[in-house]
């Protein structure tokens, strides 16, 4: 008896209803021996990887999978909801049966000959099963549909992204996850200024944490000391509370300002020439500070707020590509070291 196959399924709900074009034949990319087909259901994308030794291996695969939706998301502005749990298979005892059951609460006629049905489970997320088994994936709702990229480009992105996939991203970075999480969420802020703050945020939480000059922190670290004097001979709750309240801001004192550290995350990861790398670091400071006026009275020049935008989606695009070890794109590269005039 032949060892059995497995099938790594990953199902992603996209914002718009069909995203890509060209997907009715549902066509496939070669990645080394593992072939991935792709197709468009209903508002889900669903890539489905095939003939794996073991369930280990397919595992193993989803980072990978992973890797390709980011490139995606990033080259086509495809954006979708990052969830990928993993789903439970609902088993069917009797897979005619189940065949026969789901045609009639579904009101459609059963297939003739009846192809049993081995399992259910919820579409988003993915799925691990055996290549022979035929799997029902159920899912509810709608979204509008938006523009289509086409199938062509989208095969060379995805197949860059699956292939680049974990040669340069730490896959137990949390903060890589939420920017990526955070830039896919971008896609769906109605306003420019919600758009630009989230993307702010991406690099806020991309940029490194690092200290002050060493003797300003040791001043700092004094001045905590007298701080936990005072703690310890508290007379009340309320006193207590205010003096730890200000020990906490005097650790967060020890780190450089946000604006320092954005400016040096694009210093020492944007994939750039010295030149371009300190002329991008000036917009991205700029587009940060212009942030603070949004955030404290909501009045910016509405020219101003589009170019600053545009700074923070194109930084964004190229810290993260740098950060998942994906390969920046020339348009990329290109709208981060040309600045529009101001």
């Amino acid at each position: 008896m032949p060892a059995s196959r497995y099938t790594l399924r990953v199902s992603v709900k996209t914002l718009g209803k069909e995203p890509i074009s060209g997907l009715d034949s549902e066509p496939s990319i070669a990645i080394g021996l593992i072939r991935v087909t792709v197709k468009q259901r209903e508002r889900h994308l669903v890539l489905q990887a095939c003939d794996f030794d073991s369930e280990g291996d397919a595992e193993d695969f989803l980072q990978q999978i992973k890797g390709g939706l980011w490139n995606l998301a990033l080259e086509h502005n495809i954006a979708f909801v990052p969830y990928f749990g993993r789903r439970d298979l609902t088993r069917a005892k009797d897979p005619e049966a189940a065949a026969h059951n789901l045609a009639k609460c579904f009101g459609t006629p059963a297939e003739e000959p009846v192809k049993p049905v081995h399992g259910l489970t919820e579409e988003a997320g993915y799925t691990i099963f055996a290549s022979d088994e035929n799997i029902r994936f159920l899912a509810v709702g709608d979204f509008t549909a938006h523009a289509s990229t086409g199938w062509d480009a989208v095969a060379r992105t995805l197949t860059e992204g699956i292939q680049q996939s974990g040669l340069g991203a730490d896959q137990q970075d949390s903060g890589l996850a939420t920017a990526v999480d955070l830039y896919l969420t971008h896609f769906y802020e109605t306003s420019i200024r919600a758009r630009f703050l989230t993307l702010m945020m991406v690099l806020e939480v991309l940029a490194p944490v690092t200290e002050r000059h060493p003797t300003a922190v040791q001043l700092l670290a004094d001045f905590q000391k007298s701080i936990d004097l005072q703690i310890d001979g508290a007379a009340d709750t309320e006193t207590r509370d205010a003096l730890e309240a200000l020990r906490r801001e005097i650790d967060f004192r020890k780190e450089t300002s946000i604006r320092r550290r954005v400016r040096r995350l694009v210093l020492d990861v944007a994939p750039l020439d010295e030149q371009s790398r300190q002329a991008l670091a000036k917009k991205v400071v700029d587009a940060y500070d212009l942030r603070g006026t949004v955030v404290h009275t909501g009045a910016v020049d509405a020219q101003a707020l589009s170019e600053a935008n545009e700074t923070a989606l194109q930084t964004a695009k190229l810290i993260l590509r740098a950060r998942l070890g994906l390969s920046a794109s020339s348009s990329a590269l290109a709208a981060s070291c040309h600045a529009p005039p101001r």
